[in-house]
C-alpha cells in the first residue's frame, strides 16, 4: 500500500503541472481579439469568473471532505477542460465569461482539496511533518515543467492565437487521466465517522477554535489584490510598446523564480515565523505595487510585473504549511482551505473590475496607485491585530 501511495506524490506534481495554463501570459491579449471586447470587458470577464468560484468554492471543499478528495480533483479536471474548450472556440464576450468560470470553479475544487489530499498522503506515509518541504519541490516541478511550453506560446501565436488553447485541451485531458490514476488514503473509522456527523455549521465553529479566519482573511485579502495585478499586465505591456512575442519570454522567466523559490520552501520556512513572513509580504508587494504607480520605464515595469509573479507564487507553499499548523488535527480541511480560497476570489473578481474602470477614465498608473493605497490601508491594521493576538496567546 505504501508503494502505491508514495505514487501520489510524482502523481500530483503532473497534475501540477498540468494544472498550468500555457497560454496565460497571452491571455488578456487574447480577449482583445475577440470582437467588441475592451478593457473594461476583460474587468467584467475576472468578475463573473471570480464571482463562479466565489460560489463553488466553500461548496467545493466540503463536497471533497464528505464525498472524497480524489473525486474533487477529478471534478476539477473535467471543469478545465470544459474552461479550455470554451476559450478555444470564443468569438464573443459570452463564451469568454463562461471559459474564465469554468476555469475559477475547476480552480474552486482543486484548491484546498490538493493540499487536503496531500497532507493525507503524507500522513498515510508518516512524512506529514515534511508537508512544506515535499510539497515545495512538487510545486516547483509544477511550475519548472511547464515554462518550455509557455515560452513556445509567442511562436504559436504568430501561426494562429486558437493554438495554444488546442494544445491546453490535450494537456488538460492527460490531467484528467492523472486525476482518475490517484491512490486514495486510508483514513480510520473515527475518521469516517466525525465527518459524517458534522454540519457545516460545526465546521465553521472549528475554525473560529482553531483562530483560523483570521489568517485566513489575511491571506484571502492578499492574494486577491495580487491577483487583479496580472489581469492587465498584457494589455498594459502592450500599451507600453512590448512585443507580444516576448510576453511568453516574460511569464517564463517569472515562473522559473517562483520554481526556485518553491524548490527552498521548506528551508524559507524554517527560518521564519508566520507573524514574520506576513510582514515580509507587506513590505515586498507594497514597494512593487508603488513601483508600477511610479515607474514609466517599460522594461522596468516588465521586471516588476516578473518580480511580482516569482514572489506571489513562489511563496505559496510557505503559507500553506504556516496554515495547515494552525488546521492540522481537523478532519475538514478542504472545506476551512476553501474559505480562505472563497473570499480572495471575490475579492479579485471585484478589484479587477475596479481597476478595469479605473483604467479606462484615468491611466494604470493611477489604477495600481489606488490598489497600493487599499493595500496599505487594509493589510497593515489587519498584521497588526494578528501579531498583537498571536503574542497575547
Amino acid at each position: 500500500m505504501n508503494n502505491s501511495l508514495q505514487s501520489n506524490i510524482w502523481k500530483y506534481a503532473i497534475l501540477l503541472v498540468t494544472n498550468k495554463r500555457m497560454f496565460v501570459a497571452i491571455l488578456s491579449a487574447y480577449y482583445l481579439t475577440i470582437p467588441d471586447v475592451t478593457v473594461q470587458s476583460i474587468g467584467i470577464i475576472m468578475l463573473f469568473g471570480s464571482l463562479a468560484g466565489f460560489f463553488f468554492e466553500i461548496p467545493s471543499g466540503y463536497f471533497s471532505d464528505k464525498m472524497g478528495h480524489k473525486q474533487a480533483l477529478v471534478l476539477s479536471r473535467v471543469f478545465v477542460l470544459f474552461s479550455t474548450t470554451f476559450f478555444l472556440f470564443a468569438n464573443n464576450l459570452f463564451l469568454l465569461i463562461l471559459g474564465s468560470a469554468f476555469l475559477a470553479i475547476s480552480h474552486a475544487f482543486l484548491s484546498g482539496t490538493g493540499s487536503a489530499f496531500m497532507h493525507e498522503t503524507l500522513s498515510g506515509l508518516g512524512r506529514d511533518d515534511e508537508y512544506t518541504k515535499i510539497m515545495g519541490k512538487v510545486s516547483s516541478v509544477g511550475y519548472a515543467v511547464p515554462i518550455i511550453l509557455i515560452m513556445l506560446v509567442p511562436f504559436l501565436v504568430n501561426i494562429s492565437f486558437k493554438l495554444p488553447f488546442v494544445i491546453g485541451l490535450i494537456i488538460d485531458a492527460v490531467g484528467l487521466v492523472v486525476a482518475l490514476s490517484f491512490v486514495v488514503p486510508k483514513v480510520s473509522q473515527k475518521q469516517i465517522e466525525e465527518i459524517n456527523t458534522k454540519n457545516f455549521r460545526q465546521v465553521i465553529a472549528e475554525g473560529l477554535d482553531l483562530h483560523f479566519f483570521r489568517h485566513a482573511i489575511f491571506g484571502a485579502i492578499m492574494g486577491g489584490l495580487l491577483f487583479s495585478i496580472g489581469a492587465f499586465r498584457a494589455p498594459y505591456q502592450i500599451l507600453l510598446g512590448i512585443p507580444v512575442i516576448y510576453f511568453g519570454v516574460f511569464h517564463s522567466i517569472g515562473r522559473v523564480g517562483a520554481s526556485l523559490l518553491l524548490a527552498y520552501s521548506g528551508k524559507l520556512k524554517q527560518r521564519l515565523t508566520i507573524i514574520s513572513f506576513y510582514r515580509f509580504e507587506i513590505v515586498l508587494f507594497a514597494l512593487l505595487l508603488l513601483s508600477l504607480a511610479f515607474v514609466s520605464n517599460p522594461w522596468i515595469i516588465v521586471i516588476v510585473f516578473l518580480v511580482i509573479n516569482a514572489f506571489q507564487w513562489g511563496l505559496g507553499q510557505v503559507r500553506n504549511g504556516f496554515i495547515l499548523e494552525i488546521i492540522k488535527k481537523n478532519q475538514f480541511k478542504a472545506t476551512l482551505l476553501s474559505t480562505k480560497s472563497q473570499l480572495a476570489t471575490l475579492i479579485g473578481g471585484m478589484t479587477s473590475l475596479g481597476l478595469g474602470l479605473i483604467i479606462e477614465n484615468t491611466s494604470y498608473q493611477t489604477a495600481y496607485l489606488y490598489l497600493a493605497i487599499v493595500f496599505l490601508a487594509i493589510l497593515i491594521p489587519l498584521y497588526l491585530y494578528i501579531a498583537k493576538s498571536t503574542q497575547t496567546k
